[in-house]
């Protein structure tokens, strides 16, 4: 079953599939970058809701981790806040807009869809995607039912 044709066939599927969560993608709609933003700011504890933490979660440099952070906020989805512990990095909070869009996050229409597949199956594919995860990321140990972006309230 393994073959070159095989691998690149599947590594595209995977690719669309990811794709395809994102099904608007008009100019004004939130980008998949900026999902995972609002995403992990919902999550973080308030030590890491920093550029830096953001940073270190989506595996970029804090130039576009910035970016990200900085269009949520214009659009309104983001409060950027003084950080009493390192002035130089604003601590970032998720607005009631914030709130309110990720209530329709299209993240959760993969987990549903995810949420039909059997245990049997939900756990090879947990165990394919970390095996696959670690070897494009060899530096993060971060395992995909271990990544939440916890920290200290």
């Amino acid at each position: 079953m393994n073959g070159q044709k095989f691998d690149i066939g599947l590594a595209i599927l995977l690719e669309q599939t990811a794709r395809s969560i994102y099904d608007k993608r008009a100019p004004g709609d939130i980008h998949p970058g900026q999902w995972s933003t609002l995403r992990y700011f919902a999550q973080a504890g308030r030590k890491a809701r920093t550029v830096a933490g953001l940073a270190s979660y989506l595996g970029v440099t804090r130039g576009p981790a910035s970016r990200a952070a900085s269009a949520l906020v214009n659009h309104g989805f983001l409060n950027s806040e003084k950080n009493t512990a390192d002035r130089r990095s604003p601590v970032f909070t998720l607005t009631s807009k914030g709130h309110s869009v990720l209530e329709d996050d299209p993240i959760k229409r993969l987990a549903r869809v995810i949420s039909k597949l059997e245990d049997s199956e939900q756990k090879v594919l947990v165990e394919s995607l970390n095996t696959i995860y670690a070897s494009l990321n060899p530096t993060n140990d971060t395992e995909i039912e271990s990544q939440s972006a916890q920290g200290d309230d």
